[in-house]
């Protein structure tokens, strides 16, 4: 066989990866070397924020926004499977079990994932009190007569107030995506 000059073998190899995405680029080109006895390279690590195009695909009845929040996360379909149910139009908080310590924990806890899930359906993390309130109940947290000394000492998570509603704050988001981690580590 001739010997083909680096450009010419450059621009074949340019001409059949075109059609194909970014992470099936470096597959093709790893899988590559691999047939040819080369060591495995280092690929590089996907930012953050990436082109549409070369971006994961979007989960069906997840708001746009969220979307970005789950790659910038590494949070999966599968996650929020675990943590939530979402259908037509709806997303419900669905974990048996919340991280927390105490009562007090796990009610900080339900209500960030309150926030998450509302989030993930508009892309707007506020929520109401007795979405979140019932959620307590339900997963036996609950303590009336503490329940909203528990909430005052919620830190820079989320603001509102039960009669206005809350929202989560950029760390309250943060705290949401932990603990649907912590919530899935083990699926």
């Amino acid at each position: 066989m001739a010997k083909q000059s680096i450009t010419n073998v450059a621009t074949k190899i340019v001409d059949l990866l075109t059609p194909l995405n970014s992470e099936e680029r470096q597959r093709v080109v790893q899988g590559a070397l691999t047939l040819l006895g080369e060591g495995q390279i280092a690929l590089p690590q996907k930012a953050g924020l990436e082109s549409d195009k070369d971006s994961a695909e979007q989960i069906e009845g997840i708001s746009p926004r969220a979307n970005v929040w789950l790659r910038q996360n590494g949070l999966t379909l599968n996650n929020l499977e675990q943590v939530f149910h979402i259908d037509d139009g709806k997303i419900e908080l669905i974990a048996s079990e919340i991280p927390g310590k105490d009562n007090k924990a796990k009610t900080l806890n339900i209500y960030i994932l309150a926030g998450v899930s509302q989030f993930l359906l508009s892309g707007d993390a506020s929520f109401d009190d007795k979405t979140a309130r019932t959620s307590c109940k339900n997963i036996g947290c609950y303590n009336s007569a503490n329940h909203a000394v528990y909430l005052g000492d919620r830190g820079n998570k989320m603001t509102g107030s039960k009669d206005q509603g809350w929202k989560l704050t950029v760390p309250g988001l943060t705290s949401g995506a932990l603990l649907i981690k912590e919530i899935t580590k083990g699926a």
